[in-house]
């Protein structure tokens, strides 16, 4: 019982960061069903219970009831399907990979926040992943009030933001649950070894690979789009967009993966990986890091170099 206060302590302060910082509004926002994780860990589903009811009801009646259900659909499942996966004996008996684990988490997610936006929707008549349309408005009229033509370009990419939302929602699902059961697993280890509720390890980061299958409907998507008129077929052109930035994100994180390797290959010190780190972040580089990724996943560059991994 003496953790469930910290908890919940901890849960409202991200919360609150998120709410009204807008610094850390993402990561506040990301990492808030991490404590509860943590306790689900430690001691168990009743005490993880409890702290979310208090969480619920201090949210509900210091904050927002919208925010409370936010946190009860869309941000809570998490905590409990990383501590499902972490106990003991479900472990023991479902033999999941970390990788494995982490994907479970991600699709329960993506789920559980298609869930919210549904009931949200039915109940206010908006999406509740982007702001009101007036607010937006007011806010533009505010800062580009004398600029109409900047205020034109900012309001057509706006316009666009709604129709990815669904490349946006697996982007934030897997940012959001990679880094709540990274996080939990590193707590874990490093503060309570001792304990059997432990997520699965995942593999490191140098040695992620994506499968080449992503490569194909990433080109499948670029030709679908060469070949189709965007005026006439809007649909299908908003779903090869959200396909391709989907694709292409996750091959810029293969990129990213195969650099690491590759510094790991050449044993870099750690001042030489800052400064590698520090130039492949400025965006001119973003680009070849895509390609890097997709050389990866089309021709396992791996095995192509012969000093391999540590």
């Amino acid at each position: 019982m003496k953790r469930i206060i910290p908890c919940v302590l901890i849960t409202l302060a991200l919360i609150f960061a998120g709410s009204f910082l807008p610094v850390l509004g993402f990561t506040g926002l990301m990492l808030c069903p991490l404590p509860l994780c943590i306790l689900g860990c430690l001691d168990g589903h009743r005490n993880m219970s409890i702290a979310e009811l208090m969480i619920e009801a201090t949210l509900f009646l210091a904050f927002s009831p919208t925010m409370a259900a936010y946190f009860l659909i869309g941000c809570a499942p998490l905590s409990a399907v990383i501590f499902s996966l972490s106990r003991e004996n479900f472990r023991d008996a479902k033999k999941f990979t970390g990788g494995e684990s982490l994907l479970i988490c991600m699709g329960a997610d993506i789920a559980f926040k298609l869930i919210m936006i549904a009931l949200f929707w039915v109940f206010t008549g908006r999406n509740i992943m982007f702001p009101d349309a007036a607010q937006v408005s007011e806010v533009m009229a505010e800062l580009y009030g004398e600029q109409p033509e900047l205020r034109e370009a900012v309001r057509q990419v706006l316009s666009l933001i709604p129709h990815l939302m669904p490349s946006m929602l697996v982007i934030y699902a897997t940012a959001e649950s990679f880094l709540n059961y990274h996080m939990c697993r590193a707590v874990m280890q490093k503060y309570f070894p001792q304990s059997k509720n432990i997520p699965p390890e995942l593999p490191p980061f140098r040695l992620w690979k994506f499968p080449v299958s992503l490569l194909l409907v990433s080109v499948a998507g670029f030709i679908l789009g060469w070949f189709i008129d965007a005026d006439e077929f809007r649909e299908v052109t908003l779903f090869v967009m959200n396909l391709q930035i989907t694709a292409n994100i996750l091959m810029f994180v293969q990129g990213v993966s195969m650099a690491f390797w590759i510094m790991d290959g050449f044993r870099l010190r750690r001042g030489a990986k800052i400064a590698v780190c520090f130039v492949l972040s400025v965006p001119f580089f973003w680009p070849w890091l895509i390609v890097i990724g997709m050389c990866e996943m089309s021709i396992n560059l791996r095995e192509k170099i012969k000093f391999g991994a540590k």
